[in-house]
């Protein structure tokens, strides 16, 4: 096991802090975004949800049993509550409501729709973390984490009923 107390070259035994030869990233990690690039994120995730959430209405009437739609229902129900977030972000940054069109996700078969979901879910996990780290602003950083961690969830649901799923 490595110890970090025994190798002077990047630990400074004496006053427990890192020495000046390892450079410590600057604030935000993946940034800074110009704002006008963080509103046009904030716009991209409202249609995502929007669409998330017309995908699991249709992928919910499909469930073939009780665990599959609670499951579904529960990230339904959770894309709803983040497109109402990112609605009321995106007011309150730019003082107009925004203006998207729901595209539809389409699917050959209920397994594949699992699976688009699930694919779908990690996309989003990935685009909503850069976007946290692309900004210092703590409400944007809050609203994307929290919608993050729901969409954590969903993937491991997903992916659960994706691998019991036996129809086609």
């Amino acid at each position: 096991m490595f110890d970090y107390c025994s190798c002077n070259k990047f630990y400074d035994n004496h006053s427990n802090k890192m020495c000046n030869n390892v450079q410590i990233p600057s604030l935000p990690l993946k940034g800074p975004k110009p704002f006008e690039e963080i509103i046009h994120d904030i716009c991209k995730a409202i249609e995502g949800e929007a669409a998330a959430a017309d995908f699991y209405c249709h992928l919910l009437k499909e469930a073939p049993n009780k665990l599959h739609g609670e499951f579904i229902e529960h990230a339904y129900r959770d894309e709803l509550e983040h497109l109402q977030m990112f609605t009321k972000l995106y007011c309150y940054y730019t003082d107009e409501e925004p203006k998207y069109e729901v595209k539809p996700i389409r699917y050959p078969c209920y397994k594949e729709g699992l699976l688009t979901a699930l694919i779908g879910e990690l996309e989003t996990v990935e685009f909503y973390r850069n976007v946290q780290l692309s900004t210092m602003d703590q409400v944007i950083i809050d609203c994307f984490y929290l919608a993050m961690v729901d969409e954590l969830e969903h993937a491991t649901m997903f992916s659960t009923l994706f691998n019991t799923c036996t129809a086609k």
